[in-house]
């Protein structure tokens, strides 16, 4: 095979390669001898570029969380405390309908995130560090100000919060994962979320 490795375009090339072979296979199944196949590169150069596999895994997750997935959500969470959504279905339905965007526009990226960070102790410190540091205390208080309204009952803010994300996360994996083929309707399938989150938290009606 006819190497055409310069730097920094061979590290790109590599980059894109493995991206596409571990979206497909996972990490642990992804050879890196499939990897340099695709990138038009002798398998010895990854190693010359990423010293380990690991390393390359960094390499492809943290940049993509660090300069697209947290900025991206941390404008979008500043802009929404901002805004004074008449209710919290009105905020989730914003909020959800933009992620949903994103995951269409970065989905082999993120199909390694789903399958990877919760296998990987480095990239959770990682999703962490980047994104759950700094957004969830915005996201709580946007709970927070929900149950000041009287819209929400008074559960820990993070008990919401984990029910939110386990509801919309849910739905991200099975439809871009597991069901990726099926004909979904994504304001349809919001909607049902929000109505099952919002009636779920709404207070108890006096006695």
């Amino acid at each position: 095979m006819a190497e055409h490795d310069d730097e920094p375009r061979g590290a790109e090339r590599i980059l894109r390669a493995a991206i596409d072979v571990i979206a497909e296979r996972g990490f642990r199944g992804a050879a890196t001898s499939e990897i340099a196949r695709r990138a038009g590169v002798a398998e010895g150069t990854i190693f010359r570029h990423f010293k380990t596999k690991q390393v390359l895994l960094t390499h492809i997750v943290e940049p993509f969380v660090q300069r697209v997935l947290a900025p991206l959500a941390l404008r979008d969470v500043q802009r929404l405390l901002g805004d004074d959504y008449p209710s919290f279905a009105d905020f989730l339905r914003a909020f959800t309908r933009n992620r949903l965007d994103v995951a269409r526009a970065n989905l082999p990226i993120l199909r390694i995130i789903l399958q990877e960070v919760p296998l990987n102790p480095e990239l959770q410190a990682m999703m962490v560090r980047h994104i759950g540091a700094q957004l969830f205390p915005q996201m709580l208080a946007i709970i927070r100000r929900h149950q000041v309204r009287g819209e929400l009952r008074d559960d820990p803010p993070e008990a919401i919060l984990r029910v939110t994300i386990s509801a919309f996360g849910g739905y991200v994996i099975t439809r871009h994962m597991l069901l990726p083929d099926r004909a979904w309707d994504d304001d349809a399938e919001i909607e049902r979320m929000i109505r099952v989150i919002v009636r779920g938290f709404a207070p108890d009606p006096p006695a």
